[in-house]
């Protein structure tokens, strides 16, 4: 059985135009037709009588090409343009491609999740304020304790004075009644 030879050459078409379809369809269509009259010819020559006409195959669908490449099996090429096995068709492309964004997901969000809660204790950790040394805490206690002392000495230093302050204003008035004035002299 001699095929022709556009049937040995694989077609890859991800997003074909029009008159290339048009042309695969028509050469499809000649090759299918030719087929046929091959198989109807051996069936003659073995006495079989004539054949009855094979029913139309479906279409191949746009994006699919099948054509065996010499030496090799079929090769399909599906709608992403990627080869995929065809004894596996029940799992398309797309859905392997869905699977793997998925569990690469979910590793990123394993792993990446202790990083980010790490990460926020450490700002966490850096926002508290700084613990004052125990011999400055001293040194301050210390300060404090001159202060209230100063303070309280210069009370009793201010009291002293209003206290001499009215002793002399006293015999400032006290000397004045006694001394006589200019008219009783």
């Amino acid at each position: 059985m001699g095929l022709p030879a556009a049937n040995t050459v694989l077609i890859s078409l991800q997003d074909p135009n029009a008159t290339a379809r048009q042309e695969l369809q028509r050469a499809a269509r000649e090759i299918r037709a030719q087929v046929q009259k091959e198989l109807q010819e051996q069936a003659r020559g073995s006495n079989q009588g004539p054949l009855p006409p094979a029913p139309p195959e479906a279409p191949v669908p746009p994006g699919v090409i099948v054509g065996p490449i010499q030496g090799h099996e079929p090769v399909y090429v599906g709608g992403s343009g990627f080869p995929f096995n065809p004894r596996n068709e029940q799992i398309p492309p797309e859905a392997v491609d869905m699977a793997m964004g998925f569990f690469f997901t979910v590793v990123a969000i394993i792993i990446g999740l202790p990083i980010a809660r790490a990460f926020a204790r450490r700002m966490d950790r850096k926002a508290v304020a700084p613990q004052v040394p125990a011999e400055v805490t001293q040194q301050l206690n210390h300060l404090a304790q001159a202060v209230d002392a100063i303070a309280l000495e210069v009370e009793r230093i201010s009291e002293g004075q209003r206290f001499t302050t009215r002793l002399l204003s006293e015999q400032r008035e006290g000397a004045q009644h006694a001394l006589p004035t200019g008219s009783d002299r």
